[in-house]
């Protein structure tokens, strides 16, 4: 395994960023993955259908079963573009029986009910662990992304159930006129009475559309639960320091050659000063000049201790514990009842003559890419973007105007706003914020804005005027 290959960009990832890194690996190779997902499951798929053709449940059955196996191709394929390498097609088509034989009783009936196998399956296939060594790993891989990996599994059965569905709707509605006779009886002879009495047509439709929605949902699956593995073991294994490392060993690889051929330089002159130094002494005199030094000097200590004195000591040590232990105890219960404290402090605490203290501003100085500080606008902003507009500036003058309108609702509303938000959620602050934040002006202003900004549709100029003359922050008229 060559990390310095890797196609993708390796660093530790929160749970569900692992899984989207999964889904975008398949992303990569869909049209690859999904056809060595149907090359696995080709064979059992016509081997089933002809035996089983006539019972078109039982079929589906047979097939969910045998998923493992077009799991396995598609994990070889992930597995190795993910290191740079495309598998060659003699090599898969050498790999399709080894999905099937390797360790068939373990996958297709033991373990066949595992939820955490997206993520186990990449330790079996490409750790080629077995055993206990293979527990104690698989322990290790699901300790992390547990929650996502059953989640994903679950929803990509869910999922699988209504796209079949949908493929089903399609399939029905996109039968040519005229053609649609069998449909037709099918539907006839479906009594209401007995719903779960379905003509064959429609169960053969029904499940070839599953199965097409299974392969779908599957290859995703599996890549997600190769997403969440990648990321296990970048975690316990450090896969970015060490490409981090490398990266840099690469960078100094050449400053490292000049100074071990400077060192290969002077090395021997050293040595061979020191050599020339020791070589008019005898062997013995240096041997007593080395052992002379305090480092191989060795110090006794006797001392006598009294049976009582041991035991006493262990009492006060005994005593110790027991001392911290209590202090611990008493501090837990201090921090737990101030915890239910602040909790509950909502429905107890009441200042009086505190009332309801405004939140505090946010500090944003740019929004929407615009800045909001009171010290980049004018003193009358309704006027002078009143002025802009007369002179044919519309953008500049309703651009101004919406900038005013976040400063003051930060200085004046006491609005939370972020250098993040939208106009959508500048918005929804203003109204959550109440009538200090006048959120009827702010919508007004913010639907004319979004119109010019966005669509470039200029408001009329009985709007704009109306907009500078009932400004709510400054009493101000238009000139």
């Amino acid at each position: 395994m060559r990390l310095e290959l890797v196609t993708a960009e390796i660093r530790p990832r929160s749970d569900w960023e692992s899984v989207d890194l999964g889904l975008a690996l398949v992303r990569r190779d869909f049209w690859r993955c999904l056809t060595l997902w149907w090359l696995a499951m080709g064979v059992p798929v016509l081997v089933a259908g002809w035996a089983l053709w006539d019972k078109p449940l039982v079929f589906l059955m047979v097939f969910w079963w045998c998923r493992p196996a077009g799991s396995r191709m598609v994990l070889l394929q992930l597995s190795r573009r993910l290191f740079g390498e495309q598998p060659p097609w003699a090599a898969i088509l050498r790999e399709l029986p080894q999905v099937w034989r390797r360790r068939f009783f373990y996958r297709f009936v033991w373990a066949r009910f595992s939820p955490w196998l997206p993520v186990t399956l990449p330790v079996e296939e490409l750790e080629g662990l077995r055993g206990k060594a293979y527990q104690l790993r698989v322990g290790q891989m699901v300790r992390r992304g547990n929650g996502a990996v059953i989640w994903t599994y679950f929803i990509a059965d869910v999922a699988a159930a209504w796209f079949g569905l949908a493929i089903f709707a399609l399939v029905a509605m996109l039968v040519p006129e005229g053609q649609d006779a069998p449909w037709a009886r099918a539907l006839e002879e479906w009594d209401a009475d007995s719903p779960f009495d379905i003509p064959l047509l429609l169960l053969r439709t029904i499940a070839v559309c599953v199965m097409v929605a299974m392969s779908l949902a599957d290859i995703f699956l599996t890549g997600a639960g190769f997403g969440l593995y990648v990321n296990t073991r970048t975690w316990i294994e450090g896969w970015d320091v060490e490409l981090a490392f490398r990266r840099l060993g690469q960078r100094l690889g050449k400053v490292a050659g000049v100074l071990m051929l400077m060192i290969c330089c002077g090395l021997p002159q050293v040595m061979g000063a020191e050599l020339a130094a020791e070589a008019g002494r005898p062997p013995h005199a240096v041997i007593e000049q080395v052992k002379s030094q305090k480092e191989f000097v060795v110090h006794k200590v006797k001392r006598r201790v009294d049976k009582n004195t041991r035991y006493s000591t262990g009492w006060q040590l005994g005593g110790l514990l027991v001392w911290l232990f209590g202090i611990t105890a008493v501090l837990l219960a201090l921090g737990f009842i101030g915890w239910l404290l602040w909790k509950s402090r909502r429905g107890w605490l009441r200042l009086p003559g505190a009332g309801e203290r405004p939140a505090r501003a946010a500090s944003a100085r740019v929004v929407l890419g615009m800045e909001v500080t009171p010290e980049s606008l004018p003193q009358d902003i309704p006027g002078v973007a009143w002025r802009l507009w007369q002179q044919g500036r519309q953008h500049e003058a309703l651009g101004l105007l919406y900038r005013g309108t976040i400063s003051r609702v930060i200085e004046f509303g006491r609005v939370e706003i972020h250098e993040a938000d939208t106009e959508g959620d500048c918005l929804r602050r203003v109204v959550c914020a109440g009538t200090a934040a006048h959120p009827d002006y702010f919508r007004t202003l913010t639907g004319s804005w979004i119109a010019l900004a966005y669509a470039g549709r200029p408001p009329a100029d009985a709007a704009v005027e109306g907009l500078c003359r009932d400004w709510p922050f400054v009493e101000r008229s238009p000139a």
